[in-house]
């Protein structure tokens, strides 16, 4: 895998939730998804996204500003990861999911 400016992952409940949310991420900025897993029969979806870092940060505003739709206790955890390191890169991308 090419070099990666930044990761962004969002932490949300509800598969349905996490749908609307990388939607509008997507749709904010020049990001691609990298990763999604479903825990807890889809109670809780974790979403990476990857691009330069200027993008993934407006995609996590987007992300952020989802609270309104989706409720603010619903987005646990928005983060952005600038220049990461390929391990992390190799973690989010290959991590086993279980239910």
């Amino acid at each position: 895998m090419n070099k990666i400016g930044a990761i962004g992952v969002v932490e949300v409940t509800y598969y349905s939730n996490g749908v609307l949310v990388l939607d509008e991420m997507l749709k904010s900025a020049d990001v691609a998804l990298l990763g999604w897993h479903r825990l807890l029969g889809g109670k809780m979806v974790h979403i990476i996204i990857h691009g330069d870092v200027s993008s993934v940060n407006a995609a996590m505003d987007a992300a952020r500003k989802c609270d309104t739709i989706v409720g603010e206790n619903n987005i646990k955890i928005v983060i952005t990861i600038s220049n990461p390191h390929p391990e992390i890169v190799n973690l989010v991308t290959n991590v086993a999911v279980t239910e």
